[in-house]
Parts: C-alpha cells; structure tokens; sequence
C-alpha cells in the first residue's frame, strides 16, 4: 500500500512548476496557459452575450477583448477559439469531503479559531487544514479525485468552483507544509478546468495521472515522481519542460534547474533474518539497489497501516525487529536517490509463526477504525498469479475495530477496503503485502 505513508521529511517544493502532458517522454514543451478557458465559438453566440450570461466584472467585455486580437467584436465566426481569463467566469462552489481520517486531531482552522473535523465533513474554498504528525488523511473531490496528505501536511483549498464550460470543478489546493499525493481520474479530460497544486514558489498542473511531489528542506532541493500518466516538469525560472512518464522521476535542484530523467529505484526485497540477544529479536535484511542513496521505512501495527509506529531513513536495508510475535509488524520499503528521488514502495508483513500442517502461520489484522460500513476484499496470490479469495464482503465482527485473519502462512496477499463516507459518496483503499513467517517456538 503506497498512499497515505510518505516522509514527512519531504517538505515544500521550490522552485518548480509542473503541467501535465499528454504522453510520456524527454523533449521539451512550453508549459500550458492555465489562467486562460479556451472556449469554441457556436452558432448564435455573440461575445456580449457570452459576457452577460457567463462571466461578472464591470469590465468583464474589456478584458476579454484585451486577451484576444479580434477583427471585429461583433462578427466573430463559428469554430473560432477565445481566450475567457479565468477570474471573470460566473461559478458556483464546489467542495472536498473528508474520506479517510485515522485520529482525532485533525483541525480546520478558519481565522484563529481551529475547528475539529471528522471522516465525512465537508470543506469549501478558503479550508486551511492541518495533519498532525502520525495521522492519516484524505480528501475526496466531487469529480473523485482523491487527495492524500501525510503526516505533518498544511494546505489551504484555494478554488474549489464550477463554471458553466467545463464538466470537472476547477481546483487549486496550496501545500503550505509537508507532502502530498494526488490521484486525478482519468475522465477527467485535456478540456476540463485546470487542477493545480501550488506551493509558495511553484504550481502543478495535473490531468488524469498520479504522482507525488516532494522537498528536502535541508537541501533546498524538489523531487517529482510519477505512478500513472505523464508530468511535465520545469524550475521555476524554466521556459521549457522535461516530461517524466511512468515509472520516472525528476529532481530539481535548489538553483532552480530540472536535473536528467531518472528511473524510479525498485523497492527492497525481503532476504534473510539472523537471530539477536538469545532469540528474542530478529535482523531483518532485505536486498536493495545499489544506487539507493537511503531508504524510506514506514512501520505499522496493522496491515492497511491505520496504525503507524514509526517513520525513519535508515542507509541501510536493514531492521531490527524486537521480541517478534504471531501477530506480524509491516514494514513499507522505498528507495531513494541521491537527489532525493523516491522509488515505489513494497509492504511485508513479518512474526514468529505456529506451525500448523506443516506450515509457519501467522494472525494478520485489519484496522477498520472510523470506517463506516467497511467492505474488504482479501486475496492470497500464489506464485503463479492465481489468486484466491478469502473474504469479499462486509466487516461485521470485529473486536476494537481490528478484523484478524488467523492462521495465514507466508505468501502475496491483496486486498481492498471500500466504505461509507456519506450516503452518496464511498471511498476506497487498496494494498498488497508479502508475509513472512519466520520459525517460532510452536
């Protein structure tokens, strides 16, 4: 599972601007007007009348002729394209809800007042929130793109709104502090109102992709990785654009330069366990890429990882794991460059097992806290690829909101959990981890 974790360490992005491009590659393109809808002239539209019926502003008309070299105003001809500034356009407001939210401290601060917020609220335009550290969160949009923020993440919903020319809402969220990871649909179209991640000193345009965004505040350096779709990236100060496709990733350095393309590093790999102080802990090796510089390990009490323990960068792949028991620790692998590029990730699951018909076994939960009407999905897959199902449906018992599957041996396991965040919305999350049933006493 490779949403909701990712460093706090990786903080504002500077000096960066992104947009993104219909395919992937490395030739340079001018980055897109965004401030700008491109609307198609039909037949029967005038430009006054476009102007009374779709935009506000005393001189509304006068800007729009200013953003366009028209012959005349009053014979513009069918199929004839025009430039509408964005801030004229008449909107109706948009919002965010509040789809995954794993304490009880997450606030919205409006003015000096901070507003406690919950799993189904809903934000508008203006919403400052903040994520303490070790807290989960995610927002989902009305046209479903899913917004997750780590822990210690500040962000300000700067446009949330509607117009009457494009299907989705037109979205500017501002990263004042920490990371994030966006998830924009792909019907989401090329056409569609911009959707913009900004930090102080850069923007993203995105459209119909997933990617990550990240910043080492001691090295004044920003990292852009892309999952699906293609991102164009560029300094600040840039005229032109390096495109980062699947699987790829881009550094830009604190002066402000887009480094070469690089391919994501592949995560580390469960090797081997030694024995420590008489048995009772456990070396976890793992083999790993040469070219990692670090490692990002993330270490959790349950398999969606609702329950975070710890956040580190060891230089290492390696992890001492202390007085191991049925009940596994997960682990989340990433790797990461020497510019601070960070690769995909890679969950394990590791206990001291029971034998039970030949086999290590070991008790694996699912934290299902704050989730209302949760649905799970649960596969083994084995090392052909078959795969096997071992519950697709509602969670109903369950003790402290935790759902343990006993008895589970070593092996690839996949699931998903759906629920409830209001009566028409529904939200989702996914993962796939690696069990490792180390020897145990039994």
């Amino acid at each position: 599972m490779t949403h909701l974790r990712r460093p706090q360490t990786l903080l504002r992005c500077t000096a960066l601007a992104l947009a993104l491009l219909g395919s992937a590659g490395a030739m340079a393109q001018a980055a897109p007007d965004a401030d700008h809808l491109l609307y198609q002239m039909q037949p029967g539209d005038t430009l006054t009348g476009l102007v009374a019926r779709h935009m506000q502003g005393p001189d509304a008309l006068k800007q729009v002729v200013e953003a366009n070299r028209f012959a005349n105003i009053h014979r513009i001809p069918v199929g004839q394209k025009i430039k509408i500034p964005r801030g004229l356009l008449k909107f109706t407001p948009s919002s965010a809800t509040v789809s995954r939210l794993n304490c009880k401290t997450v606030v919205q601060i409006e003015g000096n007042n901070a507003v406690p917020i919950k799993t189904g609220s809903v934000l508008e335009e203006g919403a400052v929130v903040r994520i303490p550290a070790g807290c989960q969160f995610a927002l989902t949009l009305e046209d479903e793109s899913t917004v997750r923020l780590m822990s210690g993440a500040v962000i300000q919903l700067k446009t949330l709104r509607r117009n009457a020319f494009e299907a989705s809402p037109e979205v500017k969220i501002e990263l004042l502090d920490g990371r994030l990871e966006i998830d924009v649909p792909r019907k989401r179209l090329s056409t569609d109102a911009p959707f913009q991640v900004l930090t102080p000193t850069s923007v993203a345009g995105v459209r119909g992709t997933e990617f990550r965004v990240g910043f080492d505040a001691k090295q004044r350096s920003s990292q852009v990785e892309v999952k699906v779709g293609a991102v164009g990236a560029r300094g600040l100060n840039e005229k032109t654009e390096k495109r980062a496709g699947p699987g790829e990733g881009v550094a830009i350095s604190a002066s402000g330069q887009a480094l070469e393309l690089e391919k994501l590093l592949a995560p580390p790999r469960y090797a081997s366990f030694e024995s420590r102080s008489g048995g009772k802990d456990v070396l976890l090796k793992f083999e790993a890429s040469a070219k990692a510089d670090r490692f990002l390990l993330v270490t959790a009490d349950d398999a969606n990882f609702s329950a975070l323990l710890a956040q580190d960068q060891p230089k290492q792949a390696q992890v001492l794991a202390p007085a191991l028991g049925t009940k596994p620790v997960f682990y989340q692998w990433s790797a990461i460059s020497s510019n601070g590029v960070m690769g995909d990730a890679s969950d394990y699951a590791v206990c001291k097992g029971y034998k039970r018909l030949e086999q290590w076994r070991c008790n694996v939960p699912f934290n299902v806290t704050g989730l209302i009407k949760p649905h799970l999905q649960f596969q083994k897959v084995d090392a052909q690829g078959q795969v096997f199902e071992l519950l697709n449906g509602p969670v109903q018992a369950v003790d402290n909101n935790v759902l343990v599957f006993r008895g589970l041996p070593s092996g690839v396991y996949r699931w998903r959990i759906e629920h409830e965040i209001s009566a028409t919305m529904k939200a989702g999350m996914n993962g796939q981890f690696e069990l490792v049933a180390i020897p145990g006493e039994d």
